[in-house]
């Protein structure tokens, strides 16, 4: 009943009025492209074989510092599954030759890379509050975007699969009732 109410309280409210992160399905066929630098964006996709590799396209006019993070539903069968990202473009700094060599594919000449390998322990928790799930994140790590194109790669270090989280940006700026067109990547 508690569950039917919220979601009544919800989709009454104009949507205006509930702004969060900006929602979005992550293929490994196709890079995601990110049409608003500024927002935040919460974009999500499933690891079918652990050897996928998948790519949001960005560009940014100015030099942009933005948060980023890597999550997975906190469930039992996710225990070991570890995502990891990189942020990869001209005018980041150089990864150590053990970031190198975790990378999924080599980088574009000129271009640096900010990588979080996701091996923090102990695993934090992250509750968000929208969807109202417990998530195991990286923790928001601060990047400085160059300006001009960047991508964030991720990728499963240890070839794991299962659904995956990458939150990103500054803004709040996407509606609520986005995330019901892919409520199965939400739910769990």
């Amino acid at each position: 009943m508690r569950r039917a109410l919220v979601l009544a309280a919800l989709l009454l409210l104009p949507e205006r009025l509930a702004v969060a992160h900006t929602p979005g399905k992550l293929l490994a066929s196709t890079p995601y492209e990110v049409r608003n630098p500024a927002d935040s964006y919460a974009l999500f996709g499933v690891f079918h074989t652990g050897a996928e590799r998948f790519v949001v396209k960005l560009a940014h006019a100015t030099r942009f510092a933005a948060p980023v993070e890597i999550f997975v539903p906190h469930v039992d069968e996710l225990r070991r599954h570890r995502p990891a990202y990189a942020v990869v473009g001209p005018g980041l700094p150089a990864p150590s030759a053990a970031e190198l060599a975790a990378l999924p594919a080599p980088l574009p000449a000129g271009w640096g890379a900010e990588v979080e390998l996701n091996q923090v322990t102990p695993r934090p928790v992250l509750f968000e509050s929208i969807m109202r799930r417990f998530y195991w994140t990286s923790e928001p790590l601060a990047v400085v975007f160059p300006a001009g194109p960047s991508e964030i790669w991720v990728w499963s270090p240890a070839k794991t699969t299962g659904k995956f989280g990458l939150g990103f940006g500054v803004e709040e700026g996407g509606g609520y009732l986005a995330a019901l067109d892919d409520w199965s990547l939400y739910a769990y």
